[in-house]
């Protein structure tokens, strides 16, 4: 059985040691920074809408009270873990956007 030669091929480059798989240090912090930020985000959002679901439908607080209560909960940790105006204006907006589901509410019942 003959035997083939192997291709005539360059050496194996490997990374030099002071380098983690050729990815830039920089963007690497970046990546874990804004995986940090979207991990804040969509936790304090699912805290903020799963609370007000459960004091309005469970507990039977009246929901303009858990609105208010959870808009100043919200926006108080969002400015204790340092999420910038961007958080306060979502909290604002999803406040705004509750108030509106509520007027349809109302008026729905009013068909009733």
């Amino acid at each position: 059985m003959a035997h083939a030669e192997p291709a005539n091929k360059g050496p194996i480059v490997a990374p030099p040691a002071h380098t983690d798989a050729y990815m830039d240090m920089s963007s690497r912090r970046g990546m874990w920074t804004g995986f940090g930020h979207f991990t804040a985000w969509g936790s304090m959002l699912v805290v903020l809408v799963i609370g007000y679901a459960i004091f309005t439908l469970t507990m039977g607080i009246p929901w303009i009270g858990a609105l208010i209560g959870f808009a100043v909960f919200g926006i108080a940790v969002g400015m204790l873990m340092g999420m910038g105006g961007a958080w306060i204006a979502t909290v604002i907006g999803l406040c705004v956007l509750a108030v509106f589901i509520q007027v349809l509410i109302w008026l729905g019942s009013l068909l009733l």
